[in-house]
């Protein structure tokens, strides 16, 4: 298991995947011992630093958080990417497609440090339907929190067929405007604790930068957030 220290740390990590690329992450430990953890994917374009705010907040009700770097993506909140940067060097695929070896490698590297983890994949636009993708696939994930999940692999599957049936806790978090087609995406799972959030004072952003302090809608979408997470036992 990963030895929590007496206060708030964060640490880069690294990790294999399947197809031997290193990639990048930052480690966010508990204050106190905890077997709970959040593993986090930015959007396009985006790397690990979409989470320095929302990581930082998140491990003060429990959760170790591991914001990770995939093969696609390039820089926000003045982090840069620095699995992609590797795989643009090397000559590995950067598709989003591509990028589920990185969310599996992710979560097998977390249980490879505490065989009692509990999963839960936090998702941001495209990530976030991987991230659904894959707990439908997998029986090692205890919830997806997916902000702007969308078809965006609709030349290889469809995102709402692959996880029809899907059980395990689903928060979805959309602007205003994605809340039909979000709903839609999620319409075929069959979890009880599902959680479909727009905000009622604005429109919201695109993907998990809504939780960003200078996103004016930031409370409603926190607090719905705090809420679900507060159910997931």
């Amino acid at each position: 298991m990963i030895v929590v220290h007496p206060s708030f740390s964060q640490e880069v990590v690294h990790f294999k995947t399947s197809d031997n690329l290193n990639v990048t992450a930052d480690l966010y430990e508990t204050e106190k011992e905890s077997s709970k953890w959040m593993i986090m994917f930015h959007q396009a374009e985006y790397s690990r630093g979409e989470f320095k705010e929302a990581a930082s907040r998140i491990i003060k009700i429990g959760y170790n958080c591991l914001a990770v770097d995939m093969r696609s993506g390039a820089e926000v909140n003045y982090v840069q990417n620095e699995t992609a940067a590797l795989a643009k060097e090397l000559g590995y695929p950067q598709t989003y497609v591509d990028c589920q070896k990185d969310i599996i490698a992710a979560i097998e590297w977390v249980e490879t440090h505490d065989k009692n983890a509990q999963v839960t994949l936090f998702g941001s636009s495209f990530s976030a339907s991987l991230c659904l993708k894959i707990a439908k696939e997998r029986n090692d994930v205890l919830s997806v929190i997916a902000f702007s999940p969308g078809e965006f692999f609709e030349s290889q599957f469809s995102v709402k067929n692959t996880i029809q049936g899907l059980t395990i806790p689903i928060f979805v978090g959309c602007s205003k405007s994605e809340y039909e087609y979000c709903k839609d995406i999620v319409s075929l799972t069959k979890s009880t604790k599902l959680v479909l959030f727009k905000p009622e004072r604005g429109e919201g952003l695109h993907g998990s930068k809504t939780l960003w302090w200078d996103s004016p809608t930031r409370n409603e979408y926190w607090l719905s957030l705090l809420f679900f997470l507060n159910t997931v036992k």
